[in-house]
């Protein structure tokens, strides 16, 4: 019961990332509310430290990629898609294997393994990212 707990969770929290991105809007650079207001800066390190994070931009990804704009989600943060993607297959993935009554997807090595390894590689594009705007100041 504990792994089909963990699914259910984990999709749910999926679900949740991928529902306020179609429900937020793009803004040029920025996210806006459905009324226009736009949102200030989200992420902690970089207003803590004046650097980007590993995965800043990947709000702004998963806002440009649900609204159908690839290039942009591109542009913010290059693995944005990828996670957007890994996301919606585990929320999908989760459900199929609780209609089934089939092994929760956290109790698979293999499923856990490749979503593991869709993080691993957002962060080290991430991590990228960050050393190449390091090195150019």
């Amino acid at each position: 019961m504990r792994g089909r707990a963990l699914d259910i969770a984990g999709a749910m929290l999926a679900l949740g990332q991928l529902s306020a991105s179609l429900w937020l809007v793009p803004a040029g650079d920025r996210i806006a509310l459905p009324g226009g207001a736009t949102l200030g800066d989200l992420c902690w390190f970089h207003a803590a430290f004046g650097l980007p994070c590993p995965l800043c931009g990947m709000a702004r990804s998963f806002v440009a990629f649900a609204h159908g704009d690839a290039a942009a989600a591109v542009r913010f943060h290059p693995g944005g898609p990828l996670l957007f993607a890994a996301m919606l297959a585990f929320a999908v993935g989760a459900l199929v294997a609780l209609v089934r009554r089939s092994p929760p997807l956290v109790e698979r090595r293999g499923t856990m393994r490749r979503f593991e390894v869709v993080v691993m590689v957002c962060l080290m594009i991430g991590l990228f990212r960050i050393s190449g705007r390091i090195s150019g100041q």
